[in-house]
């Protein structure tokens, strides 16, 4: 396929979990404040099976802009796996548009 070409794929419904890096994050918009905080927990894992367990909070972004959240996400190399990266821009993207709007986010709801 030449590079200038077009390309269309259908892609199904996910239907799975997302592969945690270090750990998580949790989204909250908090209209009070008029800013994005965005909480960064180490994850926990079971010995036995490797699964998350719990987190422990390390850090708290905040912000009223989705990409200074990212970015400064990335800064600290919390997320190295391209599916939890793509997943957190998505949910930083959509509380930026409900701050903005003045909507109630909740996390992972479309």
């Amino acid at each position: 396929m030449m590079p200038n070409e077009n390309m269309s794929v259908n892609v199904p419904k996910h239907r799975g979990n997302i592969k945690l890096d270090k750990g998580f994050f949790v989204i909250d918009v908090d209209h009070d404040k008029k800013d994005i905080q965005v909480q960064y927990y180490e994850a926990i894992r079971i010995k036995n099976d490797g699964k998350v367990k719990s987190g422990k909070l390390r850090m708290v972004f905040r912000g009223k802009r989705g990409i200074d959240l990212y970015r400064g996400i990335l800064l600290h190399d919390f997320v190295v796996q391209l599916d939890h990266a793509a997943y957190l821009g998505y949910e930083i993207a959509r509380a930026e548009h409900c701050l903005k709007k003045g909507l109630k986010f909740v996390q992972d709801e479309k």
